[in-house]
């Protein structure tokens, strides 16, 4: 077999309908499907046996059955131990995915000898926005890289990134040789970055590729994953954190550099920072690395901060007042993630009237005019 795919599966029978649909539809030939239902009960079981008179030629399918539920990483390793593939693919059941994601993902995994994982793009099914494109970490934060952005706005071609997560992974067999099992110890959460961790360490690169998109609904979440998240998160930093890089800076300004770049008409005037991030330790790093990069015509910076409660909306009326509305100034928004600035259309109307192009820079690596803040999103919060 050229291609072995394992799918755990605790999931919703309607969701993974759709998701079984989607990957006949785009399984390609020489492929070992491995299913490991994972306590999900005898209809689950009877749908995946069902598929196996329903694949094409050249795909096989084998199913690992638990009675109850054993988790994420006991679910994978169970059928890594069959896996007969050169190149290994792991799923979540409640993805839906789109033609050509597994020759794209050989293709880009043989383009070069020290990349050995992959991940796709996930995007939101209820908006098409950017739900996962990789993990960056700022100072102690790891965070899914373009959270809520469009499509049309997160780079072109393949690049690297620290972490993916398992929802849509790839790869090459010798990683798994060399890397051998998940941890167990990680249970429902981690045991992806932890491994790919180990694959870092013997020097294996993980790249994106923006071409390979999958819509993921996030229902496939397994028992135990909130209350064994504090446990899974202590776990990985206290294993791997002298090893986290803080790698969300340089995607945020090479898209910065370029936005200010484009805005010709624009370029005399200077800028004033807003300051609504939260997270105090990265805003003040981003203000720094700003001043030092040296492209940016920054006057003033106003910290705004601590005139709003934690978390949902940030209401700019009640936070800016009216002041800046007709400003001559280009505006520079800092926020933890822009989905907070979104229930403020009258606002940002009566700033467009006066000014459209200033700039939203969130902690995501987001870097959106204004006028776009609506296109394509969806208010995701997640931080790992």
């Amino acid at each position: 077999m050229l291609y072995t795919i394992i799918v755990p599966v605790n999931q919703d029978y309607n969701i993974l309908n759709l998701f079984t649909d989607s990957l006949l539809r785009t399984v390609s030939p020489s492929t070992q499907i491995i299913f490991i239902n994972d306590g999900s009960g005898s209809a689950v079981f009877q749908h995946l046996d069902k598929l196996k008179q329903e694949v094409r030629e050249g795909v096989t399918i084998e199913i690992l059955q638990h009675d109850f539920p054993l988790g994420c990483a006991v679910s994978i390793n169970s059928a890594l131990s069959l896996a007969k593939g050169e190149y290994i693919f792991f799923l979540d059941s409640d993805t839906i995915l789109q033609p050509n994601w597994q020759p794209m993902m050989k293709e880009t995994l043989d383009s070069d000898i020290t990349i050995g994982m992959i991940g796709g793009v996930l995007l939101y099914p209820q908006t098409g926005g950017v739900q996962h494109c990789g993990i960056a970490f700022a100072d102690t934060i790891g965070r899914h890289l373009f959270l809520n952005a469009s499509p049309d706005d997160i780079p072109k071609e393949t690049f690297s990134v620290q972490l993916v997560v398992f929802a849509m992974f790839g790869m090459k067999r010798e990683v798994y040789e060399t890397i051998g099992n998940l941890d167990e110890k990680f249970f429902n959460g981690y045991e992806d970055f932890d491994y790919q961790m180990r694959a870092r360490a013997a020097g294996y690169d993980t790249v994106i590729n923006p071409n390979i998109q999958a819509y993921h609904w996030e229902r496939s979440s397994g028992i135990h994953r909130n209350f064994n998240r504090k446990n899974n998160l202590a776990r990985f930093w206290k294993k791997w954190g002298g090893q986290i890089e803080a790698d969300v800076w340089p995607f945020v300004f090479s898209h910065l550099k370029a936005q200010l770049e484009s805005q010709v008409e624009y370029q005399h005037l200077p800028i004033v920072g807003i300051d609504l991030a939260e997270v105090r330790s990265d805003a003040d790093t981003f203000w720094t690395k700003l001043e030092e990069a040296d492209f940016a015509n920054v006057a003033e910076v106003r910290d705004y901060s601590n005139r709003f409660n934690s978390n949902g909306a940030i209401w700019l009326p009640q936070v800016l007042g009216k002041e800046l509305i007709h400003s001559e100034n280009r505006l520079l928004f800092l926020v933890d993630n822009f989905a907070r600035l979104l229930e403020n259309r009258y606002w940002i109307e009566m700033r467009h009237a006066h000014r459209a192009k200033d700039l939203i820079i969130d902690l995501y690596g987001n870097v959106i005019t204004m006028d776009r803040i609506y296109d394509g999103c969806w208010p995701g919060t997640k931080v790992r």
